[in-house]
């Protein structure tokens, strides 16, 4: 097994650009239906869009909920889907994030993270 690239998906959550050789990216791949498959930054950005939308930005811990699903589906793309089934998944979601709240940038990510949870109240 790989070792997982914190830094890497810090970069991505901060604005940065996709890792360059992830393994999981979907471009390139055909779609069943012979087309191009949909790109895999804009599938990500609709499961993270719809699962804000759970997320009522007047509670108490909104921001955190917010960066814990951004985490998770970005080590869900980055890792596979079946990584997200594994017991410890939540444990690894819980490491990174609270490694990203300790980062210097960080309340730059949470005005994003703020901005993103009133975009899908909307």
């Amino acid at each position: 097994m790989e070792p997982i690239d914190k830094a890497g998906i810090l970069q991505r959550l901060l604005g940065g650009k996709p890792a360059a050789g992830s393994r999981k990216s979907a471009s390139g791949r055909k779609a069943p239906d012979g087309g191009k498959a949909p790109d895999a930054a804009v599938v990500l950005r609709k499961q993270i869009a719809g699962q804000l939308r759970s997320i009522d930005p007047a509670w108490p811990d909104a921001e955190q909920r917010a960066l814990e699903v951004h985490v998770r589906a970005l080590l869900a793309q980055e890792l596979g889907a079946g990584a997200a089934s594994d017991p410890a998944f939540g444990g690894l979601v819980a490491d990174v994030a609270e490694t990203i709240r300790q980062h210097p940038r960080f309340e730059t990510l949470a005005a994003y993270l703020r901005q993103q949870l009133q975009q899908a109240h909307k």
